[in-house]
């Protein structure tokens, strides 16, 4: 029996793309480590160990996502900075998007206990990169992991609701021009 599981194999067995599963098992404080496995092509390849993938597979069935058959994926959420030790270093600020807020901030209490959310805003999964790099360029330096050190936090929140202020309601779509081929696909659920 092999002692590690590649992240491709694990994402497989889980409904997941490989992305969303690395992002996942580093959001639960876990590692991977390059390895070359059978199903790499002699490729180093991300893996975890078979404990931490029985604990991933726990976590995952625990959270309700294994065992119903597809993935659980949206499209709108929260854009949040998070104070990763706030009594040691109240610099250290980890960025990122999340479904739910509380949640994500409880997953990031398994490992720094003292963590604090500094805010959040409504957010598309798609922009979650774009407004990291955004807030980095305010005096950042990335640490590790969407984890920054910031010069000034306080700017760089005020920065964030700058940009947000600019941004459409997440939820909102863009009406379909009656010029657009897709023209009247939109209309016949509408209100």
């Amino acid at each position: 029996m092999d002692e590690y599981l590649s992240i491709k194999e694990l994402a497989a067995e889980m409904g997941m793309d490989r992305s969303h599963a690395r992002r996942y098992v580093l959001n639960l404080g876990i590692e991977p480590v390059k390895r070359r496995t059978p199903d790499s092509g002699g490729q180093p390849t991300l893996t975890v160990s078979v404990d931490e993938a029985d604990f991933i597979r726990r976590t995952r069935k625990e959270q309700g996502f294994l065992g119903t058959g597809q993935t659980v994926s949206t499209e709108t959420g929260f854009f949040y900075a998070i104070q990763i030790v706030p009594d040691l270093d109240p610099n250290r600020v980890k960025l990122g998007f999340a479904d739910n807020v509380e949640t994500r901030l409880a997953q990031h209490r398994t490992s720094a206990p003292t963590a604090r959310l500094l805010k959040s805003w409504p957010c598309k999964r798609t922009w979650e990169r774009t407004v990291m790099d955004a807030l980095a360029a305010v005096g950042g330096r990335l640490i590790l992991n969407e984890v920054f050190e910031f010069s000034d936090v306080d700017t760089v929140l005020r920065r964030a609701d700058e940009l947000f202020a600019l941004l459409p309601d997440p939820a909102s779509r863009v009406p379909v021009s009656d010029k657009s081929p897709l023209g009247g696909e939109e209309e016949e659920g509408a209100p």
